[in-house]
């Protein structure tokens, strides 16, 4: 197999397109052998090619773990000896990927003729390899990252200054110029760091101020960003600056080692270079796997560094990588943004599929969403016409807005557009279990070490709010995809009630099985072990061993004890094996199960009593207690619903409380709860990233503790609900808070309010709130009736609302069932203050409830909890009146448990925005850039930052650096006169071509029926081709361009009728082409072709045939990959090898190319004039693409012979 591979891969590497400089590759005497000639110009002052060979020594290794002997022959110059022994980062690379290393190497050894370096497109000299070197050759100095230095170690780092400047370099130049002004006219601050003008390694970077985008001053708190913030997309050209073009016409191999992309926000529009490498640099862990880049965490706040992590750069880096160029090539074919990801995702989970339709549903326009700025909704390729150069860097950015400001409609894993209703402040994953799975396992999701640290009571919050719900059994989602393995579940021994009715019951087994319960009870039962027990040595010995230790080290196992003192479940890791059967454990934790007066239904009191302690030894015997025990194998998925509910009590209740694992990760670095083996399971561990990881909501402290331990911006209290702990509170898209102050505009205008909202409470039982938190409030359920219409039920009285928050639960210090044993808050109540738009008569109902049924009326402001807290530093503030308070309607103010409440203004800023938009004179309100306002206004979006910054666009808000501005506004130094040769008077040979544009007439062609399909999204495609090439017709002289396409007799953008000429212009070995001295004998000026478009264009390539004048077949000494019949034989105009990003400029340029090449096209002098019939090129074609093996398009019966098809009754292959 090893061998069968390498054959392969060089055979692939024989037929492609080889590296740079490499040619004549061959197969070597021994076995994992190659030899193949490097010749470059300039190379040591030569231009012979030197033979290098190359062998694996150990052919079974391969394609993995293989390593490179590389060496030249004797004739090399000793630096091209010296430079291959250096050759490195060979080790599992195939022969393609190892020549463009060598290619890489021996290129940078010879200067071009300007005397810059050779920057080949290596496919490996890529940062992500770097991780495989040792530390030392991770970049050690800027000068080295980008090969600038003293003339003495890199005479080749900078042009030299007697080197000319070529036309080439100077359009080169211009083009980088133009794409990055493209980006800044967008509204985007553009930074280079080095010599991107000049080929070499470089950085690009877009950026725009976070307050610019129109995020919530809410999200901004749940994604860890500040307003005066930059978002910044960093792109890394490791091998000189690649065009859009360019990139789009790299295959996956390619494509990595010639762009990286990198999102980061930054104190300032652009990092510095060191920062910039940082954030391409691979970190290792402890363990030696790569654990992301060298920058700081999204939660820190670095001083010594400009730039951080965004709390979703992980996965958003990885869709840049891997997706942009393929989904910017189907946006190039006439698709927006979503059906370009659409069919992107199509294709990627059905496979590459050759069908001959492409649905046009992937080609509508998407609507822009009206509540989000201008600059989020630009669309590049919308705003910009056919055949304008598209600048990559601005695509770039505009994708990532799109999925960083929307980030919450996407799935953080696959990068799908969630399929829900369901509107959330932060993102999360899909349904998939594979992509919660990778969420959890990667990395993707919050980090709840510093969640813990930052808000340890919004952590006891969350996790009691999840523990009501399951306790309660009213549990929608759970993490089955995390692969949990928890202890044997069994519910009736579990002493859970369920209070409310409502939940799945415990019950089931007097009930009919449901299939997952039949799976369940069909199995294996989890082994249960007599052992015994010894307390103070931490010890389990085997009453019968077992012919194998059925644990090992690590796992966690469920210990139960015969004594009434000791009942209750012992929970601990196994901690030695060595011993068996003597295992030795950590210390257990013990839960004690609540007493009840009366069992669950169904509940079976019997218990099974452990056989009786055989002896051990006659030496002193320890205290053995009565013991069983079972491990921790029991799959998650498989339980069902109630068996999950009670798994996830169990493991909740085995975890320590939040201050103790805040005290934990005080006292460790790097502070990482996974490292705590022996007191947390990893089933509780992943249970407890779940419950956060998956809470979509804004929750910030506003009550803390007196030691002033919390890390949280203190938050001013809300007066009137004594003894309550408070939180700030605010759920929905990142865009619900626009949509919200866009209802209150509106309805503050209809109806001339004085205050534009109210203020009014939402109670609701313990066991909602965890998924009200994950869904928003809506009104889907029913837990209380509808007596007054349906929507969301208000009061203005926050006792009314207590009546429908709390639970059944103990008096005094007994902890109630159904709530976490740990949680040091010992939550019995839960209510929300929400502010809603002051139109009560427009309301279902306004007594005795505000029934509001338009949700975006909605938003939630604070959460109020009552608690019971266990801990004397808990500090719940103290009910005093805010020094500035927010007005209220006077008529509606809400009466809260001790008072009326008094809002502090600087929690709202609703009401304040409105009014000062609507009293604001007109010459002092920001100009269009700066208020963003899109189809029908958005005043408000943008939140307010400093008045000396934020009067301005982003262009001026940062001065730029000079550096930039030379790259964006500079000039190039118009290239030195060369010495005229003077002028030999020739003899006037007359004109440079005898074609003449226009006196084609179309009425005597014999042609193809016109097309009768059609599509819009191909027919615009075409139309715009059709205005390149007029365009550059016009501005190419005739002669240089060699071929002319009359637009204004084209009847149907679907057939082109082409005429190729001027072919007395190539030389071929200093002698003209055979086909112009033919040509000029029978007096043809031009080779007139057909070209037949089918409705997948550009999906499909087109079909070409020459109509006149006839030419010899192959078998008759043609050539020029014209088939017997007329047809263009070559691979590009088949499927095999056609690619939907070629414009028809260039095929018709390689279409000429083609035909003068060799063996040389000869016309049959006998029968030149007469046209080729349409029936027999579409044969010709057929038997070429059988011959050479390409695959014929799909739909070419359709598109060459018309509807009928040939009479030979040949079907489409």
């Amino acid at each position: 197999m090893p061998r069968r591979q390498f054959m392969a891969d060089l055979k692939k590497a024989q037929t492609d397109v080889l590296p740079h400089a490499i040619h004549d590759l061959q197969q070597g005497d021994d076995d994992g052998q190659i030899e193949f000639l490097f010749s470059a110009d300039d190379l040591s002052n030569s231009t012979e090619a030197v033979k290098v060979t190359a062998l694996i020594p150990d052919l079974g290794d391969y394609p993995r773990s293989h390593e490179y002997m590389i060496f030249s022959g004797e004739e090399a110059p000793r630096h091209i000896a010296e430079a291959l022994q250096n050759v490195r980062r060979t080790g599992g690379k195939t022969v393609y990927e190892l020549l463009d290393i060598v290619s890489a190497t021996l290129s940078r050894l010879s200067p071009d003729k300007d005397g810059d370096s050779q920057m080949p497109d290596s496919q490996f000299e890529d940062d992500g390899q770097l991780e495989e070197d040792d530390d030392d050759d991770v970049y050690d100095s800027d000068h080295e990252a980008f090969q600038v230095g003293n003339a003495q170690t890199t005479p080749c780092a900078q042009p030299s200054q007697g080197a000319k400047m070529r036309p080439a370099d100077r359009a080169f130049r211009a083009r980088i110029r133009s794409d990055l002004v493209a980006a800044k006219a967008a509204g985007f601050k553009v930074g280079v760091l080095g010599h991107v003008l000049d080929g070499f390694n470089a950085f690009v970077t877009v950026s725009i101020r976070i307050a610019k985008l129109g995020i919530s001053e809410e999200a901004m708190e749940a994604w860890q960003l500040k307003a005066t913030e930059y978002l910044i997309l960093i792109l890394q050209y490791p091998n000189g600056y690649k065009t859009n073009e360019e990139l789009q016409g790299f295959d996956s191999i390619r494509l990595a080692p010639n762009i990286g992309l990198r999102v980061c926000a930054g104190k300032k529009y652009k990092p510095t270079l060191q920062e910039a490498i940082k954030a391409f640099t691979i970190v290792k862990n402890d363990r030696g796997s790569v654990s992301g880049n060298d920058l700081p965490k999204p939660e820190d706040d670095p001083e010594e560094s400009s730039i951080k992590d965004t709390f979703i750069s992980k996965p958003l880096n990885g869709l840049l990588q891997e997706r942009l160029v393929t989904i910017l090539r189907f946006r190039s074919a006439g698709m927006s943004w979503k059906g370009a990801e659409e069919h992107y995702n199509g294709q990627a989970s059905a496979g590459a599929d050759h069908s001959d339709a492409v649905p046009d549903m992937y080609f509508h326009p998407e609507p822009a969403n009206p509540t989000w700025p201008g600059i989020v909704n630009a669309d590049h390729y919308r705003d910009t016409r056919g055949g304008v150069s598209h600048s990559f860097p601005l695509l770039a950015m505009q994708f990532l807005l799109r999925h960083f400001v929307r980030c919450t409609e996407f799935c953080l894993v696959c990068h799908r557009k969630m399929d829900t209703e369901l509107e959330a402040i932060k993102p999360y994953v899909c349904e998939s279990e594979l992509c919660l799975y990778q969420y959890m396992t990667l990395g993707f999701g919050p980090s709840i070490e510093h969640e813990i640290l930052a808000q340890p009571y919004v952590v006891d919050l969350l996790v009691s709010f999840c523990y009501n719900s399951a306790a309660a059994r009213k549990l929608k989602e759970f993490p089955d995809g995390l692969s949990l393995a928890v202890p044997p579940a069994d519910t009736a021994a579990y002493n859970v009630t369920d209070p409310y009715g409502g939940g799945y019951g415990y019950n089931y087994r007097h009930n009919q099985q449901t299939p997952q319960e039949e799976k369940r009870a069909a199995r294996e039962l989890v082994p249960v072990f007599e052992v015994g027990f010894d307390r103070e040595r931490l010890e389990i010995i085997f009453l019968e061993k077992p012919d194998a230790c059925p644990v090992r080290r690590g796992d966690w196992i469920v210990m139960q004890m015969s004594g009434q003192l000791e009942a209750g479940e012992y929970h601990c890791r196994v901690a030695e094996t060595t011993f068996y059967p003597t295992i030795s454990i950590n210390e257990p934790v013990v839960l004690r199960q609540p007493t009840q007066t009366q069992p669950p239904q169904g509940y079976n009191e019997k218990v099974d009593k452990p056989k009786a302690i055989k002896p051990v030894s006659p030496a002193t015997t320890p205290k053995w207690l009565n013991a069983t025990f079972q491990v921790y194998c029991e799959d998650f998925k498989i339980l069902s619903k109630a068996e999950k509910c009670m798994s996830i009590c169990r493991l909740l209740d085995t975890l320590p409380d939040v201050k103790a694992l805040q005290e934990y990760l005080v006292k460790r670095h790097p502070a990482d709860l996974k490292n705590w083996t022996d007191r947390i399971s990893p089933a509780a561990l992943s249970l407890l990233r779940w419950i956060i990881a998956s809470n979509r909501a804004c929750i910030m402290q506003v009550d803390g503790d007196s030691d002033g331990s919390s890390t949280v911006r203190k938050q001013e209290r809300l007066y009137g609900m004594k003894n309550y702990m408070q939180f700030r509170f605010a759920m929905g898209a990142p865009d619900k808070e626009q949509r919200f102050l866009a209802e209150v505009r509106k309805t503050t205008d209809r109806l001339a309010l004085a205050h534009p909202t109210l203020f009014a409470w939402h109670g609701s039982p313990l066991f909602n709130w965890h998924m009200i938190i994950r869904e928003g409030l809506h009104f889907k359920n029913t837990d209380h009736g509808r007596a007054y219409g349906h929507g969301v039920y208000h009061a203005l009285d926050a006792q009314t609302s207590t009546g429908y928050s709390g639970m059944h639960h103990n008096a005094g210090n007994t902890r109630a069932q159904g709530t976490w044993s740990q949680s040091v808050l010992r939550i019995s109540s839960a209510l929300a203050l929400n502010e809603v738009v002051n139109a009560p008569a427009e309301f279902v109902s306004s007594n005795p409830f505000y029934v509001v049924a338009q949700l975006d009326w909605i938003q939630t402001r604070y959460l109020f909890v009552q608690c019971a807290p266990t801990l004397e530093t808990i500090q719940i503030g103290t009910d005093t009146k805010p020094n500035n308070a927010l007005a209220q309607d006077p008529k509606r103010i809400p009466r809260g448990i001790s008072d009326s409440i008094v809002i502090p203004a600087s929690a709202i800023k609703t009401s304040r925005t409105v009014k000062d938009e609507r009293k604001a004179d007109p010459p002092r309100n920001p100009g269009p850039l700066k208020r963003l306002k899109a189809l029908g206004g958005f005043a408000s979006s943008p939140i307010k930052v400093d008045d000396d910054d934020d009067d301005h666009d982003d262009a001026d808000s940062i001065s730029t650096d000079a550096a930039d501005d030379e790259v964006l506004f500079g000039t190039d130094p118009e290239p030195e006169p060369q010495p005229v040769e003077p002028i030999v008077p020739v003899k006037f040979r007359g004109p440079i071509t005898d074609f003449i544009p226009g006196t084609l007439d179309f009425s005597k062609l014999h042609l193809m029926p016109l097309p009768t399909y059609a599509t819009s999204n191909t027919t615009k495609r075409l139309m715009k081709e059709l205005q390149t090439c007029a365009k550059v017709q016009d501005s190419t002289p005739l002669a240089e361009l060699g071929w002319y396409v009359d637009i204004e007799k084209i009847d149907n953008a679907y057939q082109w009728i082409v005429e190729l000429h001027s072919f007395h212009t190539f030389e071929i070995k200093g002698r003209k082409l055979p086909l112009a001295d033919d040509m000029k004998k029978k007096g043809a000026k031009s080779v007139v072709m057909e070209i037949r478009f089918n409705k997948d264009f550009p999906f499909t390539p087109p079909y070409v045939r020459v109509i006149r004048p006839r030419f010899l077949g192959f078998n008759q000494g043609g050539g020029g990959h014209i088939v017997l019949g007329g047809a263009m034989c070559m691979e590009l105009l088949t499927n095999t090898g056609w690619s939907s990003v070629s414009s028809m400029e260039s095929v018709l340029m390689q279409i000429r190319m083609a035909i003068a090449s060799e063996p040389f096209a000869r016309l049959d002098m006998r029968s030149a004039e007469q046209d080729y019939g349409t029936g027999e090129a579409a044969d010709g074609y057929i038997r070429a693409c059988q011959t050479h093996g390409w695959q014929v398009p799909p739909g070419f019966k359709e598109m060459a012979y018309g509807i009928g098809g040939p009479s030979n009754g040949w079907r489409d292959a």
